[in-house]
Formats: C-alpha cells, structure tokens, sequence
C-alpha cells in the first residue's frame, strides 16, 4: 500500500532523527579521549591557539605551527579550536563532542543526498552504512579530524545550495576551501551534478546565463583562495610529501597507488584491520607490475566501466562512483604527490559516494528480499557500531595510542618514530635511542629518526653517535632546518664556534621564520667575541622582521657588551615598540 504524504513526511523525520542519534551514540565513548598524535602538536601545544587573536590571526598562518614546517591552510578549523579554547576554556572532552556532533550532521546532509536519488528507506541504509562505517573513526574520534568533518559538511551544503540554484553556494564553497584544501573538490561535484542529476526540481533560476555567472563565482572564490595561499607560502613549504613519495618518479607513484586500490577496497568493505599509518614497510613504494598492481588496476577498470554503464540506466551508482573519485582526487597522487598514501580519515568525504551505491543495491534487493535486508542490514551495522566503539579509544591519551600504535603496527616505521620523540620528550633517552634506531632500519630514507635519534644520543652523551646520525642526515636532507639546528647546538657545545656559525646561518637560510637559528648564531659569535658576524645576522634578522621585541632585546644585549651603551638604549626602546606591535597584533 502507498503511503501518504504526511506518512512519508514522518518517516522522512524519524529517518533523520534515528541517523543522528546512531552517530552520538557510536561515538559517545570519544569524549573521554584526550589531545594524541597531531592534536598535541596543533590544538594543546600550538600557541596561536591558546590566544584569542588566534581567532583572527589563523588566516595569515599555516594549518601547522611554523616550528614543524609542515604548512597547509586551514583556517576555519584552527579558528574553530582557538573559540573552544583560548574563549570557552573548556577541555579535550569539548572538542571530541563537537567532532562527534559534527559527524551525525553530516550523517543527516548524507542522507539528504541519497535522497535525490533513492527511497527514503534505501537512502537511510545507506546514510546508516556511512554513519556506523569504522574508517571513519580516526576523523571523529581524534581532534583535528574536524578538518575532515567541517570540509565534508561545508561541501554537502554547497552541493545543495548549487542543485536549489541559490547564491549562499558561493559561501559554502569558500568556508569548505579555509576548512581544509580538498574543499576545492566541489567544482568537480558540482559539474557532475549538472551533467548528470541536474537541478533540483524546485530550483527558481535555471538560466544557463545564471549558471555561467555562478561557475565564475566559483573561479573567483578559487583564485582568491589560490591568492591568500601565495602569500601565506611566500617563503614557506605549503604540504610536506609523505617520505614514500622521495624520489619517486610518477611511475612510481601510480603504480603504488594501484596497490592501494585493492587497500581501499577493502577498507570500505571489511573494515576490520585498521591502520593509523599505512607508511613504508606497510605500504612501500612500488616500482614495477606486481599481482596487487594488477588487482587493483582489475578493480579500478571495473568500476569505471560500472560507472559508464550505469550512467543512464542506474544514476545513483554512477553518481557514486564519480562522487567516489571526484572527491578522492586530491590524496589520489596521481597528478602530485600528497602529504600521505594512505589515510584513513580522508576517505571520510569519498566515501559518501560508496553510501549511495550501498544504497541503491540495497533498494534493488529491498523489493524482492525484504526480510534478508532487515536481517543483513542489522548484523552489518552491528558489526560496524562494536568495531567503531572499540577502535575509539585508541586516541584515548598519548601513552596508551603509543603502545597500541606499536603493539597493532610493528611493521610501521612512523610508530617507532613516534615512540622515540616521546622518549626525547620524557628524557628516557635510552629506550629514545633504540626505537629510533628500529625505525631507521624500518625505513632508511626519513630524516626525522635520524635527527631524533641524534637527540637520545646527546641526552645520553654519546657526542660520536650524535655526530654520525646527524652527518647521515645532512647527507640526506643538506637544507634541512632541525637537522642543521641541532647540529649548531651541538658544535657549540663541543667549543667549535665557526662551525656552529655556519650551521645556524644556514638553518636560518632554510627557514627565515624561526628566530631560533639566530640566536645560535649570536650565541657562537659573542663566543668568539665576534660582534661583526653577530652583528650582521642580527641586522639581517630585523630586516626580516623589524618589529621583533627579541631580535632588538637581543641587539641590545649585544651592544651593552661591546659597550656602545648609547645603542643599547636606542634598540631597548624599539624592543619596546615591537613588543607593543605584538601585543596589537595579538
């Protein structure tokens, strides 16, 4: 028997309201998770977050803090953490429930989605696959996953915003591009709705004039965001490569994302093994045709040719499919290198697209086996609801993902990293030194174990070992800035000033942002009582950042020492000036 329209109507609400309360309540053990893996860096330690000018001053600096150099721009996100922090107070609990709140709204703009295409009942299965989906948990239940949430739900509401016609699309978009980068993922959407789906049916402007006028709008939006980019990275790296992607030719780099195919695959259908780094020695580059190249070259034929066909016949799959690899493109690194060759959390937006097709083949077999639906459907999201529950907790604090990380992962030479700068961090410099080491041996071409282990090896005074590790380092990365740092530091420990000088000018030279090498630098020099070389770094400093309170703090000091006490006087009151420049500017 049909139903009515206000039967509908209700089924339609209790739809959203069952979608929403399934996510909570997946993830409602996350609440007790605190600040692990990036968060440490990005949200707890990150000073531009701890002050409320951060709400402000996070459009003119990278998503990273400028220390670890790894760049990429995210605005909104870093903004959305300064209010939770630096003006509500409030704790790592908050942030996990905003994440988790942000999950079941963009669980019900996916069911909004399937709805275009779908019943409303094959649209909630498939909107409850996505909402219980394990890969997801990394993007809910760690901090800084909120990039993917936010970008995800600024994106949808773009989508709709597009299909109604309506102007506040250009806005979406915007807020989707300053969540994080692959927001520009929805042009490509946007297109495939126009060629595909079309408009919505109560959609008032339809004029190709006016689509015209709304596409330029997106161009716009795009060139501006490109702009903002162009001068945030003026001297700054924007996306540090995953270490798999060096020197790798783009060969390479397609076949070993041919391996990954099958990877993903397998991810969207069995979620079972989960992997917080699929890094070298769990997945390696790949240099010629192996049986996994193979497989997933099958895998990815035969969904382009699924797509192909179903173009008329069946939308909603080739819908899926497009949406799949539109919104997965840029992590693909098919056309560049991205900072990773595998996450999890990134498949958060794609795989919106693999809900509609999870949809649609359950509409198709809703109306000849109802009943096996109901029973498959139910023993699926089981599964998926105690896998996510029991994967949450693994960000539940630092110590505890560390040992999970390495216990679940000991093929993973980023675990073992990790494990070591946390021993640095503790002083246990022993147990530091021999975990760098492993992943030195796990993966050879990183740098970062190098420098790491370098540091155990100073903690425990062992200056040869230090030495050799850090000469490794420079043979790999000459430009390096921590490896140039640390190894100023310690030539001028050893009394080996000129030297020391050189290092730190160069690590200055690698990265003119960090004040750090100058102060090592002067340091050596005043040494030597060479107030002509800490003279000159000093000024050069200032020209690059001629309202710092330190540098001219610094300078200060310096003249006080050689005694030109009139110049001291005359740089103190700049100091001043600069530190009232900062303040402002806070």
């Amino acid at each position: 028997m049909s139903e009515t329209f206000d039967e509908q109507d209700r089924w339609q609400r209790w739809a959203v309201a069952s979608l929403a309360i399934i996510a909570v309540l997946c993830y409602a053990n996350a609440l007790a998770n605190g600040y692990v893996q990036d968060d440490q860096g990005i949200i707890h330690d990150n000073p531009l977050v701890t002050t409320v000018s951060g709400l402000w001053r996070a459009f003119i600096h990278p998503y990273w803090p400028e220390r670890n150099g790894a760049g990429q721009y995210r605005p909104l996100v870093i903004a959305s953490f300064v209010f939770d922090r630096a003006v509500l107070h409030l704790g790592a609990w908050w942030f996990h429930l905003e994440n988790v709140a942000l999950h079941a709204f963009v669980c019900v703009l996916v069911y909004r989605l399937l709805c275009v295409t779908l019943s409303w009942r094959a649209a909630w299965l498939g909107s409850a696959w996505f909402a219980l989906q394990p890969i997801h948990v990394e993007a809910v239940s760690n901090g800084v996953g909120r990039c993917e949430l936010m970008a995800s739900a600024f994106v949808l509401l773009a989508f709709f915003a597009h299909r109604e016609r309506k102007r506040s699309a250009i806005l979406w978009f915007a807020l989707a591009l300053a969540s994080k980068e692959s927001g520009i993922v929805f042009l490509g959407l946007a297109v495939l709705n126009d060629v595909l789906l079309g408009r919505a049916s109560d959609a008032k402007d339809t004029s190709a004039q006016r689509l015209r006028e709304t596409y330029l709008a997106y161009l716009g939006v795009a060139t501006v965001y490109a702009g903002v980019l162009s001068l945030v990275f003026q001297h700054k790296m924007f996306v540090a490569t995953a270490v798999t992607w060096d020197d790798a030719t783009p060969v390479d780099r397609w076949l070993t994302m041919l391996r990954v195919v099958p990877e993903i695959a397998r991810l969207l259908l069995a979620p079972v093994d989960l992997k917080v780094d699929y890094t070298p020695r769990t997945i390696d580059l790949v240099t010629t045709v192996t049986p996994s190249v193979v497989l997933g070259a099958s895998l990815l034929v035969a969904s382009l040719v699924a797509m192909v066909a179903a173009w008329r016949r069946a939308p909603a799959v080739a819908f899926g499919i497009a949406w799949f690899y539109i919104a997965y493109s840029p992590v693909s690194n098919v056309l560049f290198p991205s900072g990773v060759v595998l996450a999890e959390r990134t498949l958060y937006l794609p795989s919106v697209g693999a809900a509609m097709v999870a949809g649609w083949i359950a509409e198709r077999v809703l109306a000849a086996r109802p009943r096996a639906v109901a029973v498959f459907a139910t023993a699926l999201f089981a599964a998926f609801a105690v896998r996510s529950w029991t994967r949450t907790p693994f960000w539940h604090d630092k110590r505890h993902f560390l040992i999970q990380e390495v216990s679940e992962e000991p093929e993973s030479y980023r675990a073992h990293f990790t494990v070591c700068v946390l021993m640095a961090l503790e002083h246990n410099f022993s147990v530091g030194a021999y975990e760098c080491r492993v992943a030195r041996q796990l993966h050879s071409r990183d740098i970062g174990p190098y420098d790491t282990g370098a540091d155990n090896a100073l903690g425990l005074h062992d200056t040869v070992t230090a030495e050799a590790l850090l000469d490794s380092a420079l043979h790999k990365g000459p430009d390096d800035y921590a490896t140039l740092l640390l190894f100023s530091r310690l030539r001028r420990s050893q009394g080996r000033y000129r030297e020391a000088i050189a290092l730190a000018f160069s690590a200055y030279e690698s990265m003119p942002d960090s004040l750090s090498p100058i102060d090592e630098l002067t340091s050596s020099a005043q040494s030597l009582h060479d107030f002509m070389d800490a003279e000159a770094a000093l000024r050069r400093a200032l020209a690059d950042h001629p309202t710092s309170a330190h540098l001219h703090e610094s300078y200060a000091a310096m003249l006080a020492d050689r005694g030109d006490t009139a110049a001291s006087r005359r740089q103190l009151a700049l100091a001043r000036s600069g530190a009232i420049a900062t303040l402002f500017n806070q």
